[in-house]
């Protein structure tokens, strides 16, 4: 109850007391003023008694149920104190885990690249006497001479080892980088996907382009290498970019001289069967050539890693008569045709009815090298929804901001 409650009881007492104390009375003749301001006190006296009572019956009660609710608080408190150490020791659980996996990752990604180097340094046969001589007679020119070699290095011919010279100092020196050149949706250009570059710099950091050096690297065996050593750049890339576009693919070459590497090849597949998270990320690409003549081990590896989730594309198409139900059976789910082998008037299919039989076997039809606002509209005539070309971005480094990342 209330103050005010209180004191209106307090005061009706008081009022009943002096009712009896000073009104009986003169109502009663027989009854004495003493004796009636005596009663009146007494009443008063009873009244204020049980009142008294009452309140501290009534503070007793509520005291208990305060205590109640505070034992009820108490144990609530408890129970959430062990829920939230149980998510704690699970949360601890899983950041184990998960650092225990990437740990796993990244000591998985170490044996690849340093099997890499290792082709390298084995493959390039320069040894470090060999380019110490091969520089040694660069020195010999005077400066005006190292100036003007400076000045004309992209047009310069480097000998072959000049070239593997660069090359496995870029290697050990982590100058083989990733270029990234997009895929885009038609008519909107939105991108949608892009495919992998690898460029080497050298020691002045000018970019050596695969035309300098991708004849001799494939005489050398070193393209295989330098190949997968740009799969794991790109894999980089994907673990940066983490869940963010989760409909962003990557397209990887994989050459058909790591294909046939006994060495590497089952290595780069058990690495990849341990990495299906990467499924969702990373297609990979063969040419028609190495697609057509693959061999029944390479067949099955790649079929292994087509159930794990992992699908290819084939690009470098020459010949658009080829068994697409077969090549959609091997977890093939993306084509690669230039835009000028589509409109060549004398292909065996007609322009128009390209996407629908790729489609008909899951296949998305990606015309590519498209480098002409002339060529993009005769392929739109032709319904095509993937395109890729110069028209709509050129290869840029990973790290560029002005990509979409």
């Amino acid at each position: 109850m209330t103050l005010l409650t209180h004191i209106l009881i307090t005061a009706t007492y008081a009022v009943v007391a002096a009712f009896i104390a000073f009104v009986l009375p003169g109502v009663f003749g027989g009854f004495e003023a003493t004796m009636a301001l005596i009663s009146g006190a007494v009443f008063f006296m009873v009244g204020l008694q049980l009142h008294t009572m009452y309140i501290w019956k009534f503070g007793k009660q509520d005291t208990v149920n305060r205590l109640l609710a505070l034992h009820q608080d108490y144990q609530v408190t408890i129970d959430r104190v062990e829920e939230s150490k149980a998510e704690l020791d699970d949360l601890r659980e899983k950041i184990y885990k998960v650092d225990s996996r990437q740990n796993t990752e990244i000591i998985s990604e170490m044996h690849v690249l340093q099997t890499l180097l290792g082709q390298v340094i084995e493959k390039s046969g320069k040894s470090l006497e060999q380019r110490t001589r091969i520089t040694g007679t660069a020195g010999g020119e005077d400066e005006s001479e190292k100036q003007r070699r400076q000045q004309n290095l992209k047009q310069t011919e480097r000998s072959d080892g000049e070239v593997l010279n660069i090359m496995h100092h870029a290697l050990e020196g982590n100058r083989v980088d990733l270029y990234l050149q997009p895929v885009v949706a038609l008519p909107s250009r939105r991108i949608i996907h892009y495919e992998c570059y690898s460029r080497v710099r050298d020691e002045e950091d000018n970019v050596i382009f695969p035309s300098q050096y991708l004849k001799l690297a494939e005489d050398s065996g070193l393209v295989g290498t330098l190949d997968n050593l740009l799969l794991f750049r790109c894999i980089q890339v994907i673990r940066r970019l983490g869940p963010r576009r989760p409909g962003l693919r990557f397209f990887c070459n994989i050459s058909s001289v790591s294909l046939n590497d006994k060495e590497f090849f089952p290595q780069f597949i058990d690495f990849m069967m341990e990495n299906q998270e990467l499924s969702d990320r990373l297609i990979f690409e063969f040419s028609q050539k190495d697609v057509l003549r693959h061999s029944s081990l390479v067949g099955r590896s790649l079929a292994t890693l087509g159930r794990r989730g992992f699908r290819f594309s084939m690009d470098h198409i020459v010949d658009l008569t080829m068994d697409l139900a077969d090549l959609s059976s091997r977890y093939f789910r993306y084509a690669k045709v230039s835009a000028k082998l589509i409109l060549d008037q004398e292909a065996d299919i007609h322009p128009d009815d390209l996407k629908e039989t790729f489609s008909r076997y899951d296949l998305d039809l990606i015309v590519e090298k498209i480098e002409s606002d002339q060529t993009i509209v005769e392929i739109l005539d032709h319904g095509m929804d993937f395109g890729q070309g110069y028209l709509f971005g050129e290869p840029r480094l990973s790290s560029d901001t002005r990509l979409d990342l």
